[in-house]
């Protein structure tokens, strides 16, 4: 009774929400539920047919979450994700409550599974108290520090909640990051590994990696090739500690500035030539994080190339849109070496660009923005750049010093209605890289131009 009377007040805060304009009720029907019924989350979870995998991580949580369900559709299976990114206990228990029925059950399919993506230090609190088939781990990155803390802080924490966990946790990993192979090796189950297997020089992560230390020993870290910020092919000097040889690889690897990327997926002597539709070696690292979990979820090769080949991104994630005759291509950009990965993709077209920047400091992006001063602006080559956003201002300042900002080619404009009318006035494509809430808010602005749905809209 408590949890039929959480479901049906949460659904009546959801309802609100939407109907007052005050969001896509993704986190207060949960936030409601909860506080009434603590349990509820774990109670829902369970009632999944064919059970549920969590994606946690810093970057690519949305896009691998995305892929996967992707995969599982063409499988055949009736997929629960909370696509729109809500990665809290609340935003995972608003999503399953839109799928009750009156008297507070789980409509759902004997073919039903979950797909979830849950925020890295939400995890911690929600494991020890949930039973997925398969954790997914994507990377860490330094994001958020007031939030989070450290990679080390959440690396060991990740350890501790998996080991707990058992023998029957299956537990997928990116072989290419330090952090997270000595956090996900502590599983007492399967494990499951990917990386990128392309031929790259060797050679020191640059000065803004994020962990480049030896996690058991705290040594610099010898790297025999490196893909982008710490990832790649690394061995400890003084302990030994290395990277695991990646059970799941990406070779013969094609991504060029915005273009479609395309790799070669090898398992074992199994070979197959993946055409992705979005762009970026960040985006083949997340095709292989989600063909890892699908094979651990026994889905065929087939199945899993369909999947690949048939997505296409998530919102906001190398999402394009065309406005009054104007592209506009959202990069949602969120820490230093997510920021860094889509710049190199951005430097290597050979045309200037129309940029709109916009950043915030909200809750869900982080109040500490020092983490622009981290990000590598060289060699990008601009034709104008709006910047917008909360912190605007600071934005401008750090485009100052990476000399992009004069007073023809940068415009600072904080208000992120007018910002967006100004870059509209440009010829050809907009590339916008926008902070989360940012990202949010400049596509409210296009719903209610009417030329764009809602993010939580199918």
């Amino acid at each position: 009774m408590r949890d039929r009377l959480a479901i049906a007040l949460g659904k009546v805060a959801g309802s609100l929400t939407r109907v007052l304009r005050l969001g896509g009720g993704t986190a207060i029907p949960g936030l409601t539920a909860l506080k009434l019924s603590p349990g509820i989350l774990e109670r829902l979870l369970e009632a999944i047919p064919q059970g549920f995998v969590f994606v946690t991580g810093t970057n690519g949580k949305t896009t691998t979450a995305a892929m996967l369900s992707r995969i599982l559709s063409a499988a055949g299976h009736e997929v629960l994700n909370n696509r729109t990114g809500s990665n809290l206990a609340r935003g995972l228990v608003s999503h399953l409550i839109q799928r009750t029925s009156s008297l507070g059950g789980l409509k759902v399919q004997p073919n039903s599974i979950g797909v979830f993506e849950v925020d890295e230090a939400a995890l911690i609190a929600i494991l020890p108290h949930a039973h997925p088939r398969v954790l997914l781990l994507t990377n860490l990155f330094r994001d958020q520090l007031d939030r989070y803390g450290e990679i080390d802080s959440i690396s060991k924490e990740w350890g501790r909640v998996i080991h707990a966990s058992g023998k029957s946790l299956h537990v997928v990993l990116n072989a290419d990051d330090p952090a997270v192979v000595h956090a996900g090796a502590r599983g007492q189950g399967d494990i499951s590994t990917y990386g990128v297997q392309a031929a790259l020089d060797a050679r020191v992560p640059d000065e803004w990696a994020d962990s480049a230390s030896c996690p058991l020993c705290s040594a610099q870290l010898h790297y025999r090739g490196l893909t982008f910020s710490h990832l790649g092919d690394y061995t400890c000097p003084d302990c030994g500690f290395e990277r695991p040889a990646p059970g799941f690889a990406a070779t013969e690897v094609d991504s060029v500035g915005l273009n479609p990327a395309r790799f070669t997926l090898r398992r074992g002597d199994s070979l197959d030539r993946i055409d992705l539709d979005p762009p970026g070696l960040f985006n083949v690292y997340n095709a292989l994080a989600a063909a890892a979990a699908a094979s651990a979820l026994d889905i065929s090769a087939e199945d899993v190339k369909t999947g690949l080949e048939g997505f296409r991104p998530a919102f906001g994630r190398a999402e394009r849109l065309v406005v009054d005759g104007v592209e506009l291509v959202f990069l949602l950009v969120k820490n230093p070496a997510g920021a860094n990965e889509v710049l190199r993709s951005l430097r290597q077209d050979p045309e200037p660009a129309n940029y709109l920047m916009a950043l915030n400091d909200r809750a869900a992006d982080g109040e500490d923005v020092s983490w622009i001063w981290d990000i590598d602006f060289d060699g990008l080559m601009a034709k104008s750049i709006v910047a917008t956003g909360d912190r605007a201002e600071d934005l401008a300042l750090r485009l100052k010093y990476a000399g992009l900002s004069d007073a023809e080619s940068v415009i600072v404009d904080a208000n992120s209605e007018s910002a967006l009318s100004r870059i509209l006035r440009s010829a050809g494509q907009v590339k916008i890289l926008a902070t989360y809430t940012a990202m949010l808010e400049l596509r409210k602005l296009l719903v209610e131009r009417g030329v764009l749905d809602p993010y939580w809209i199918e």
